[in-house]
């Protein structure tokens, strides 16, 4: 009855190998959960939660039993069980019975172990660790790069033994052996004492060290004791294992000695194990979990062919490419190289059978991760989660579709094309970049970290302790820190603003030096005697003649003395390069109105309390405040977290706003500041950017594909690209320009009105004082003027008076002289 189960179990299933249709019992086809069949002691259980399944994966794991021996008993018992769980497969060491059992029930079966030698291949046994075979290659091209020629193979097992033949093959090379027996007794150490002291004798050194980790550590042990790590011997530990050697007594014997593992890479893309978690077991369970993830997600969507879709899929995981062949075999084969410094760098090489030339095989220095992205296959084999914050103009919504748009999400299209990759793109939470706090990281680097996320798209700025936690691009855009106010309300044209272009203090200088000059005139043309009399004794025409001069007013009568002559040329030379400087300023002074606001950067706000000034909390911003040496910034942090703690704000919208209501200052990225001004005439930039540092992508720590996107990043720039992705998203401010149409823009009779007052005003004082000087003087013209009649008419009489005695000698005379003869009388 079993058999005839067996056999319908078959035939149904002959296409699909994970869920069985359910036949007399056998499969339960309403579980829901892949079922995977765990042989005891072989798999560490808390290995599901460090591996992350796809989105709507589920599975449950049952526990299997050990068969140490291959009998028909232990087979008929294991068939039964595999039965009774109705597992889909089974992972675990090797295990020739369930070998046998898998085969038959066409149950896959992930072997996590060295297989034996003599173990035929079957189509449902997956051999996740490599043979002896393998590890002999590596052996002989390491010989052959290191020109090995005289060498001792130690060894305690028989794929030791297997090694040893294909070492021995090799004719140019010299072989000495020795079999290492288990430590029963004191002999043993003995004997391999005396062992190792034959082969330092015979001048070997080079010893190729094939043992399980007890006996490599005695081996190890000895040859430390005997001096046998010193220049030039050289050792090379084959670990055919899952238990990795503890070379914490010789890291610091400056030994040439090389490892030779199974990879462990937790650097690869598919990776899910971090420093602390990963071992050479949990590497290879890892690997098999994915692996048995991806085998899932294709038979979701294909009924056939299911093993071939997964190689076109190029699955990475911690051991390297997980790709089999028809006998179940790993087609491309990884070993890792460890020297002994590189358990304190973390520097390994590999050895890799992918490639025909030894010197590609074998790279000392090059990790799995590190090849793979030379070679190009470094994104996973899903869609690349990209984890973003709006931060116009790098990302923001579409307002007609509310589709992603802006500066990076052009630059994210470019290198995806240039890529070849797929993505998805998501708003992190919280909206924050992310910023270490008392309870961890926050924004999207916590996603990172969680692995939420692949990529975090947004302008961060590469910090010390970021670049702890998370990965960098190269910087695509070089930026600083600015601030941004709104523009203050201009408060009209002033009356007397044609004196703007001196301050008060100019002004007074002026007019004190008009008064010591006009002394000064009036003294040295006194002291000279200045023929020009007037500067002489009058006090009153030296000033009027310094104001003439000051005013360009045409005088006459310039002084004659040298002394007056040399203050006068001084006084016109100054007022020679007084009005020039006047004239070139009036017209900005007059066409333009200023808004004043009292700061030209961004340390001038400490020094200020119109103002209130933030920014974003938990930003990088903050955390420069926080930790700044530099006096001024360091009174802002202090107004900021202290005496106004209100000013910093959680979002970059919520600092716009809080500027657009006016009396607040937002300190944030000059990039974003530049978008925001280049639309809204009503925001102003102040000063120049300070604390400039570059903006990088974010990715997860160690990911291979970091380093494409990087290149890809700098190839864009290289080409122009991303100028022109930089000039469609940041545009000049178009606001109306005073300055600009200062040369030819004509003076309105406002902006003049001031010079019209004062000269009003100077007539209208003149008059008042004609007028009060003419009150003044009016009696005393009166008497004036009779006293003057009187005299007149008192002039008038004595000329009559005059003329008649004058006429009465005339008249006297002609009567005793006569006339001459032409009747003319001569007149004394």
């Amino acid at each position: 009855m079993a058999v005839h189960h067996l056999v319908k179990c078959q035939v149904v299933t002959k296409l699909r190998v994970f869920l069985c249709i359910s036949i007399f019992g056998l499969v339960n086809t309403t579980s829901e959960a892949f079922r995977l069949g765990i042989i005891d002691s072989s798999v560490e259980t808390n290995i599901f939660d460090l591996v992350d399944a796809p989105e709507g994966f589920q599975m449950t794991h049952h526990n299997l039993t050990n068969y140490r021996h291959y009998t028909y008993k232990n087979i008929k018992k294991a068939h039964q069980e595999l039965l009774d769980t109705s597992v889909d497969a089974i992972m675990g060491d090797y295990n020739s019975v369930y070998v046998a059992v898998t085969k038959q029930l066409k149950i896959n079966y992930y072997v996590m172990s060295l297989t034996p030698e003599d173990q035929a291949d079957t189509k449902f046994m997956y051999q996740f660790f490599h043979d002896a075979r393998v590890f002999s290659r590596a052996v002989l091209d390491l010989a052959d790069y290191y020109a090995f020629d005289k060498i001792t193979v130690i060894h305690d097992s028989y794929e030791g033994a297997v090694i040893l033949e294909r070492v021995m093959r090799k004719w140019e090379v010299e072989v000495r052996s020795f079999r290492v027996t288990d430590p029963t007794s004191a002999e043993s150490d003995l004997e391999l004492r005396q062992e190792l002291k034959k082969m330092r004798d015979s001048y070997t050194f080079t010893f190729i060290v094939i043992c399980s980790k007890n006996n490599t550590d005695r081996v190890l042990r000895q040859g430390l004791t005997l001096s046998m790590f010193s220049s030039p011997n050289k050792w090379l530990l084959v670990n055919m294992g899952l238990e990795e050697y503890d070379m914490a007594d010789f890291v610091d014997s400056k030994a040439n000695l090389t490892i030779l593992r199974m990879m462990m890479d937790m650097n690869s893309s598919a990776c899910s194990l971090g420093m602390d978690n990963i071992n050479l077991r949990r590497a290879i369970l890892n690997d098999g979990i994915q692996y048995c993830y991806s085998y899932w997600e294709v038979f979701q969507n294909s009924s056939g062919g299911v093993r071939k879709r997964i190689n076109e899929r190029r699955v990475h995981g911690c051991t390297g490419y997980l790709e089999f062949n028809g006998r179940g075999r790993r087609s491309e084969k990884y070993l890792q190289l460890m020297t002994l410094q590189a358990f304190k760098t973390n520097q390994t090489g590999m050895w890799t059978n992918i490639h025909d030339k030894l010197k590609d095989r074998v790279a000392t220095s090059k990790s799995y991760s590190k090849s793979v992205r030379l070679e190009g296959n470094v994104f996973p084999p899903r869609k690349l989660r990209i984890s973003t914050k709006i931060e116009p103009p790098f990302v923001q919504r579409n307002r007609d579709t509310g589709d992603f748009e802006g500066h990076l999400i052009d630059i994210l299209k470019e290198v995806s094309k240039l890529l070849q990759f797929d993505y998805n793109v998501s708003l992190v939470p919280d909206g924050k970049f992310g910023s270490k706090k008392p309870y961890g990281w926050t924004g999207m680097v916590r996603q990172l970290l969680d692995d939420e996320a692949d990529v975090a798209l947004a302008p961060f700025q590469v910090t010390p302790s970021r670049s702890e936690v998370v990965d960098f691009t190269k910087p695509f855009m070089t930026k600083g820190t600015t601030v941004v106010i709104k523009k203050p309300d201009e408060t009209g044209l002033k009356v007397f603003q044609f004196l703007s272009p001196f301050t008060d203090q100019v002004w007074i200088a002026i007019f004190f030096s008009f008064l010591i000059v006009s002394l000064v005139l009036f003294s040295v043309s006194r002291v000279n005697s200045d023929r020009q009399q007037k500067y002489t004794y009058n006090l009153r025409e030296s000033f009027w003649y310094i104001w003439g001069t000051l005013l360009r007013g045409s005088l006459v009568g310039a002084p004659h003395a040298i002394s007056s002559r040399i203050v006068a040329s001084a006084w016109w030379f100054f007022c020679l390069i007084l009005i020039s400087l006047y004239t070139a300023n009036l017209a900005a002074f007059l066409t333009i109105t200023n808004s004043n606001v009292g700061i030209n950067s961004a340390a001038d706000l400490a020094n200020q309390d119109y103002y209130e000034y933030g920014t974003v909390d938990g930003s990088q911003i903050e955390y420069f405040f926080r930790h700044t040496k530099m006096t001024d910034y360091q009174k802002m942090w202090a107004h900021m977290s202290a005496l106004r703690p209100q000013s910093i704000v959680r979002r970059v919208e919520d600092g716009f706003e809080r500027v657009n209501s006016g009396r607040y200052a937002f300190i944030w990225d000059s990039p974003t500041i530049t978008h925001e001004i280049s639309g809204d005439c009503n925001l102003m930039q102040i000063g120049h950017p300070f604390d400039l540092k570059g903006y990088g992508i974010a990715y997860t720590k160690n990911a291979q594909f970091g380093e494409a996107i990087t290149l890809a990043i700098l190839r864009l720039i290289d080409e122009g690209v991303m100028y022109g992705i930089e000039r469609k998203w940041w545009r000049p401010q178009f606001c109306p320009d005073a300055r600009a149409s200062a040369k030819t823009k004509s003076l309105d009779v406002e902006n003049v009105a001031g010079m019209f007052l004062v000269l009003a005003g100077g007539v209208g004082i003149s008059g008042m004082l004609c007028f009060v000087k003419f009150c003044i003087s009016r009696p005393r013209m009166k008497k004036t003027k009779t006293a003057t009649y009187h005299d007149d008419l008192d002039k008038d009489e004595s000329m009559v008076n005059d003329v008649y005695d004058r006429n009465t000698e005339i008249q006297v005379y002609a009567n005793h002289s006569g006339t001459n003869g032409r009747g003319e009388a001569y007149v004394s």
